[in-house]
């Protein structure tokens, strides 16, 4: 991932992804830095509604068929 500010652009690595406090938590380093990302249920709903319809569509339709591809037997 690449964070772009004011001061530049730097490289955010993401090392620790956890759930505290019905928040989801991205650690990591942004260059030399320690970061820490915190994401509200409500952040996430708001990220869900910039996604176009049509790639929710084609995610599902692509999930459904992995689902499916993983639940049938091997002949």
């Amino acid at each position: 991932m690449k964070v772009s500010s004011p001061v530049g652009e730097f490289p955010f690595e993401v090392k620790r992804l956890s759930i505290r406090r019905g928040r989801l938590v991205l650690e990591g380093s942004m260059g030399a830095w320690p970061a820490r990302v915190e994401m509200e249920p409500a952040d996430l709903l708001h990220m869900a509604r910039l996604v176009p319809l049509r790639a929710i569509v084609v995610a599902g339709i692509a999930l459904l068929g992995l689902i499916g591809r993983s639940s049938r037997k091997p002949r």
